[in-house]
């Protein structure tokens, strides 16, 4: 088999409106309403999107010439991420395998989906008999509790997110996460959409995670929120 022929970008999206796959679609599918694509952005190019307004979740189907290949790229929250799994610089593998996986990638958008790859790993660790996940406030202030440990969200970098608090409305996030491969447990915020590193909740077990957030959870919050209203 020959190495598939690379189009230029233009060209893609020049034929969006003809390509039979993109037409053949479901409009609608488990809640997500389907959208055009033909958006550039930078090296990407949007093919078409699935979105959930209601539950914060999207899932975009990109063509990217950085690299010359079509993907899925996952939006839960204020997360995005590509699903490395279906990646491919082949045009019509993508199409046959996006038809045929597109149900079980919208099901696995929600923040109360399923986990099997990862369950065992949490359920050795104790995260999904964590008892002090049950104390983690709905709201603080802005935020909102989107993940939870009981429902946490298998992501990259051998990563699991287990919880995370947004403010959707400004681009504000707190999310904790557990490296299975480190084994340890670590957080990330973003501030005006804008992505930080942060080493404030670090920590290898969850004794110490529930210290960390009962000391530090709510003024970590309290300084995004004022970060915010300075920009």
């Amino acid at each position: 088999m020959g190495t598939p022929a690379i189009e230029d970008i233009q060209t893609i999206r020049d034929r969006l409106e003809t390509w039979d796959f993109l037409q053949q679609l479901p409009r609608t599918l488990q809640g997500f309403t389907w959208q055009a694509g033909g958006q550039l952005a930078g090296h990407e190019l949007t093919l078409c999107s699935y979105v959930n307004e209601a539950t914060h979740c999207r899932l975009d189907l990109i063509y990217t010439k950085e690299t010359f290949d079509y993907m899925p790229v996952k939006v839960i929250g204020l997360q995005q991420y590509r699903d490395v799994r279906y990646i491919t610089r082949d045009k019509v593998r993508f199409a046959e395998v996006m038809t045929r996986e597109l149900p079980a990638l919208l099901a696995s958008l929600s923040p109360e989906a399923p986990q099997p790859a990862v369950d065992y790993i949490l359920h050795r660790k104790g995260i999904l008999d964590w008892a002090y996940a049950e104390k983690l406030p709905e709201r603080i202030d802005d935020f909102e509790l989107f993940i939870r440990p009981a429902h946490p969200v298998q992501y990259i970098n051998n990563s699991i997110i287990l919880i995370d608090y947004s403010d959707f409305a400004h681009g504000n996030q707190l999310v904790f996460l557990y490296n299975q491969v480190k084994n340890e447990f670590f957080a990330e915020d973003k501030n005006n959409f804008i992505p930080g590193t942060i080493h404030d909740f670090d920590c290898t077990t969850l004794k110490e995670l529930e210290k960390l957030l009962d000391s530090q959870l709510r003024p970590y919050l309290a300084k995004l929120a004022a970060q915010h209203k300075t920009i």
